[in-house]
């Protein structure tokens, strides 16, 4: 998840919105603060989750994550049950 977090961070790394809240995770996790300077980048097009719902339980779920090429502030994700 951290991978994956620096991919979109560097996306925005002059936004002070961005900048705060990974500073607020730095120091609210040291493993986060560790795993943040080995650098990895790492993004996700598609996969498969397991959410577990209040009244349902697990629901397993395969997602797509689309980036749009003209806008990098626009992401769609789209979640189907498995």
């Amino acid at each position: 998840m951290v991978a994956q977090f620096r991919a979109t961070y560097d996306l925005r790394a002059g936004d002070p919105s961005f900048v705060a809240l990974l500073e607020r995770l730095r120091q609210g996790s040291p493993e986060i603060a560790i795993w943040w300077r080995s650098h990895d980048i790492r993004s996700v097009a598609a996969g498969q989750k397991i959410m577990n719902h209040p009244k349902k339980g697990s629901i397993g779920l395969e997602c797509a994550s689309f980036q749009a090429n003209d806008d990098d502030a626009l992401k769609l994700v789209i979640y189907t049950p498995v």
